[in-house]
């Protein structure tokens, strides 16, 4: 996170910042090292500070997300040679390293095909396990000094596109040396890990100063930054268009650049310095924010509600909210009984009403989700999913009715068996008996205690007496979230029932982490024991889609399929809410998925204000 620096006058504010902007960060970062970054020590808080240094061959689109060139100078030529399939990208020629090396094949190639021998040899893993992932990537080839193939077992989008094209480039002139020099050590990955690399050339627009560990980072824009001037234009017929004026680079994709815009961005950066200071303590990087010695302040759970409304009121100081890329859920042990029988996991379903938690019990600081793909992943989102979630729109006395059902249609039987008449629970049920004859014990729901979600324990206790009115033994324990994650992924499974929550990417390929049979094992993802062998078959097809289309359309099956099933019943995810400094920065725009915070082209769009 970016930190400001304190200044000693008015005076000195107003003839530095327009040279210097200062933002805050919550935490130290762990590593400003790329192969321990994007290796076993990757933070929110090494991204904020080193997010831009390291361009790709593709990347994302401001706001919209669209998949767009970034070193490349154009989309890939895709052709299958005999039981491969060949990416030829076309690398921009204008792209140079801030050391003043000209970027060629010979980086990109050099760090596939690196990263990959560190994984099989070495056991590399983190991201950089996920993006050159060894199932399907196969190598990097150069063809000439701006031209790279790039072979692939299958043509995926997950694993291709929005994998291995996506990951970070490293300078060869830099790091080849000192990974040879590493692989002669006896602990290769630990003395690449530990290397200092404060002199490394970088692509993006502001190189590292100054890292004062405790106190701040300080990185200063590049004069010769390759990308200054350009401009980017996301047009209302989904056409994207980029133009440099002063390298003559251009490219334009996804229908014909014409019409209303959407957005028009032009690449700074605008600011001479910016300093990250790091406040340990929350509640002194709230008060630099309100004084103005800071213009933003990066926490990934954004403010809480005390903070924002401190924030509202303080003169100069604007609040925002933006929806967020994640969810909060409940996850069933499909491994135990009767979590693994559908109705009963549909009939806990119907019980929850997440409209009235998060709009009356929440006030409003919540909103509810239905689907494994939130709403604000547009693109990727079914809107159908809430439809097909049972209970959604029912009333009180409705959603009582049809759990009721739904476990009688399962074979459950009560000693005493629940009442509904209208919206009241005339009598309570008692003894639910599984459709095997088995007498249902207590089922414990583990769920974050209040001091670390309040909102999750709040759900957690509405949810249990909502089943213990028709007589599903449903027992909250709110607990330590280490603790949860021990139960779970530990010991292994030892739980009938978790509540926790997920932050995730723009690509849902989480779907087929979180769900597919083959990562049901111990300490894998797929915590809730789900196989479904249609829903795996589909989940192959979907990581293997080439055609974006076609992989939007088999997202969308999946989303439906665990919406019957509920591996998962996803309950809601909070706004992030952000506030800055009006009166020292203006930010491009303010509405963007996950917040400001996420944008990792920020730095070199922001500018001061006037």
């Amino acid at each position: 996170m970016r930190k400001l620096l304190v200044l000693a006058s008015i005076l000195v504010v107003l003839s530095v910042f327009a040279q210097t902007i200062n933002w805050a960060l919550l935490q130290e970062p762990k590593t400003l090292n790329p192969w321990n970054h994007y290796g076993p020590n990757a933070t929110v808080w090494n991204t904020y500070v080193l997010g831009t240094w390291y361009g790709a061959l593709y990347s994302y689109s401001d706001v919209r997300f669209d998949w767009i060139p970034s070193l490349a100078a154009d989309l890939p030529k895709i052709e299958q040679e005999g039981n491969l399939w060949v990416y030829t990208v076309p690398l921009r020629r204008d792209v140079v390293w801030s050391d003043g090396t000209q970027f060629t094949a010979d980086d990109v190639v050099w760090t596939m095909n690196t990263v990959m021998k560190l994984i099989k040899e070495y056991g590399l893993g983190g991201n950089w396990a996920s993006m050159i992932d060894p199932d399907y990537f196969v190598k990097a080839e150069k063809i000439d000094d701006f031209t790279v193939k790039v072979y692939f077992t299958q043509p995926s989008l997950a694993k291709a596109n929005f994998g291995a094209l996506m990951a970070p480039i490293l300078s060869k002139k830099y790091w080849q040396p000192k990974v040879e020099e590493a692989l002669k050590t006896g602990a290769p990955l630990q003395t690449l890990y530990n290397y200092d690399n404060f002199d490394e050339p970088i692509i993006g627009p502001f190189k590292l100063v100054k890292w004062e560990k405790g106190a701040f980072v300080q990185q200063k824009a590049r004069p010769d930054y390759f990308d200054k001037g350009s401009t980017l234009i996301l047009y209302k017929n989904g056409a994207v268009e980029i133009k440099n004026p002063n390298t003559g680079f251009y490219w334009a994709g996804y229908g014909e650049p014409k019409g209303e815009k959407m957005l028009e961005l032009v690449t700074g950066p605008y600011v001479e310095d910016i300093i990250y200071r790091i406040y340990l303590n929350r509640a002194a990087a709230i008060t630099a924010l309100i004084n103005g010695d800071v213009s933003f302040v990066f926490n990934p759970l954004g403010l809480q509600k005390g903070e924002a409304d401190q924030l509202a009121k303080a003169s100069g100081a604007k609040v925002i909210s933006n929806t967020t890329n994640g969810f909060r859920y409940m996850c069933f042990n499909m491994r135990r009984y009767p979590m693994s029988i559908k109705e009963f996991r549909q009939a806990i379903a119907a019980l929850i009403d997440r409209e009235f938690l998060c709009s009356r019990v929440l006030g409003g600081q919540a909103f509810p989700q239905y689907s494994v793909v939130p709403v604000g992943n547009a693109f990727w989102h079914n809107p159908k999913v809430p439809e097909i979630t049972p209970g959604y729109g029912m009333s009180y006395g409705d959603r009582r009715k049809l759990a009721i059902d739904l476990l009688k249609k399962a074979g459950f039987k009560w000693v005493v068996e629940p009442k509904i008449e209208g919206n009241n629970v005339v009598r309570q049920g008692r003894g639910l008996i599984a459709p095997n004859g088995q007498r249902i014990e207590q089922i414990e729901l583990l769920a974050p205690g209040t001091g670390y979600d309040p909102m999750r324990a709040t759900m957690a206790l509405y949810i249990e007496r909502w089943a213990n009115e028709i007589g599903i033994p449903i027992k909250a324990n709110l607990v330590d979230f280490n603790y949860i994650v021990q139960r779970v992924w530990d010991e292994p499974f030892n739980f009938d029932i978790y509540m926790l929550g997920w932050s995730l990417g723009y690509y849902p390929d989480h779907m087929a982490d979180f769900f597919h049979s083959k990562r049901a094992g111990v300490g894998d993802f797929n915590a809730a024991g789900y196989n479904n062998p249609e829903f795996d078959k589909l989940a192959d097809e979907f990581l293997a889609a080439s055609d974006i289309n076609k992989a939007k359309e088999l997202g969308f099956k999946l989303q439906e399929i665990l919406a019957e099933d509920l591996p998962y019943i996803v309950l809601f995810d909070t706004p992030i809410v952000e506030a800055y400094r009006t009166d020292q920065i203006v930010f491009p725009y303010e509405q963007t998925l996950s917040g400001l915070q996420y944008v990792q082209g920020v730095p070199a769009l922001v500018k001061t204000a006037q």
